[in-house]
């Protein structure tokens, strides 16, 4: 929304929104794909923005593999040491201004926005196409996307040189399959990860608001590697939903798997 606020002050006759176009003049929304399909859209002042968790951020079922998360934070991500691995990676290893250069023609490329480290974390909490691009690529390993996503996946990382490691507990909750439980069950005692980056909340009633699962992360003070969860509440696009971001290739150990009063698992 704030996106389309932005281009109304700024006097814009329109906005793109991902797949679709907004007209500000006439307060219509078509489809890019299909023109055909519109409809009207309305400016409300002083309206209240949200009440829950974004759905597609907070609740969708992380991939899930086994690749551990020790040491140096840069390791985790199978998709960021490709990227180190190619010419345009090994560059800010030694100049990190480059990285910076980099990540805005990246972003230019697949969007045509882009700024530096916190910053590239403010837009990662929009509700826009960067979040859900970025975790496509980091989940699927596409390597097609280094060249443009490589460098916001090294920029985001970097955060960790800076922020103070988030200790304590947090949420997210989830629909996952029968057949998703039972993998988390038979991984009870095991470490497992997910390899693109993962929102979870402070916030327990809002982050079981929605799913049959509930995933009750306990953050743990480690001096073995680099921080492991970034509170970003402050540098959020939506602070009330209390975000703790789980950087990229984060490893996990499940504890158990059980199922409360209201039959929600809990992992």
């Amino acid at each position: 929304m704030q996106i389309i606020e932005e281009a109304y002050q700024q006097g814009k006759p329109e906005v793109l929104l991902d797949k679709y176009r907004i007209d500000l003049k006439e307060f219509i929304q078509f489809n890019r794909t299909n023109s055909s399909k519109q409809r009207p859209v309305r400016r409300q002042i002083g309206c209240k923005i949200q009440e829950s968790l974004r759905e597609e951020r907070f609740n969708s079922p992380p991939l899930v593999t086994s690749t551990p998360s020790y040491g140096k934070a840069l390791a985790w991500c199978p998709f960021l040491t490709e990227w180190f691995k190619s010419s345009a990676g090994k560059k800010p290893v030694l100049d990190f201004p480059s990285a910076i250069d980099a990540c805005i023609d990246g972003i230019l490329q697949e969007a045509r926005r882009c700024e530096t480290s916190s910053v590239c974390i403010h837009l990662y909490t929009r509700e826009s196409f960067l979040y859900r691009v970025l975790n496509t690529a980091l989940r699927d390993s596409d390597h097609s996307k280094l060249a443009t996503l490589g460098p916001l996946c090294f920029l985001i990382r970097d955060y960790s040189r800076t922020c103070i490691d988030y200790i304590g507990t947090v949420y997210r909750g989830v629909q996952l399959s029968l057949t998703s439980i039972l993998s988390y069950k038979q991984a009870v005692g095991s470490w497992r990860t997910w390899p693109s980056y993962t929102s979870t909340s402070k916030n327990r009633k809002m982050a079981e608001f929605r799913g049959n699962t509930l995933f009750i992360i306990e953050i743990t003070n480690t001096k073995l590697s680099s921080p492991r969860a970034y509170d970003v509440t402050e540098i959020s696009q939506f602070p009330s939903e209390e975000e703790v971001l789980l950087p990229a290739g984060v490893s996990f150990q499940v504890i158990s798997v059980e199922q409360d009063l209201k039959q929600k698992y809990i992992i």
